[in-house]
């Protein structure tokens, strides 16, 4: 016997806020990403992980990192499939930022799509020699940590960011019914 399908529990919202509705969505979601990021930059500040000189970084710092970095990215990457909501975050809420918070976001978004969400082989120092059972490799390391005063400034940029987004989300109540789900 199949299972019968939730009753959907959403008002419709007359097509002329439709636009208002998907980016609200959007901004829901980005609040959310932003959350997660803060939380695994927090969490790196809290740690205070040791990184010994001429080593990698520890996988713990590795994967906060990328945590930190995905998530911060997300709403700003534009995302593939069908969706209730826009696919990426207007760049008008990048005027709240400061030229060097910009700088520092452009720097986050590029980090993601060279080093974090694709490899970019072509970019790195990587050399391998094969054997029948194996390889070695030399790969000069492209994921340096970052450092705590560049951890606050992210950090500041998020911060930023979160008011942007909840102002923008305080206009579209305004226009948006109220006190229904939509």
């Amino acid at each position: 016997m199949a299972a019968e399908a939730e009753p959907d529990i959403r008002s419709a919202v007359a097509d002329h806020l439709q636009g208002d509705l998907r980016l609200y969505r959007r901004l829901y979601l980005a609040e959310g990403d932003l959350l997660e990021a803060k939380a695994a930059l927090d969490e790196i500040l809290k740690a205070r992980i040791r990184i010994p000189k001429n080593e990698e970084a520890p996988p713990l710092l590795q994967s906060l990192t990328t945590a930190m970095v995905v998530a911060y990215a997300r709403p700003w990457v534009e995302s593939r499939g069908q969706s209730v909501a826009n696919r990426t975050v207007p760049g008008a809420l990048l005027r709240s930022l400061t030229k060097k918070q910009c700088a520092i976001h452009d720097f986050l978004i590029a980090y993601r799509n060279r080093h974090i969400a694709h490899s970019d082989a072509d970019i790195l120092d990587l050399h391998l020699r094969l054997y029948p059972d194996g390889h070695s490799a030399i790969l000069r390391p492209y994921r340096a940590p970052f450092r705590r005063t560049e951890l606050m400034d992210i950090r500041r940029v998020i911060l930023k960011l979160e008011d942007a987004i909840e102002n923008r989300c305080v206009e579209l109540r305004c226009t948006l019914p109220n006190e229904t789900w939509i």
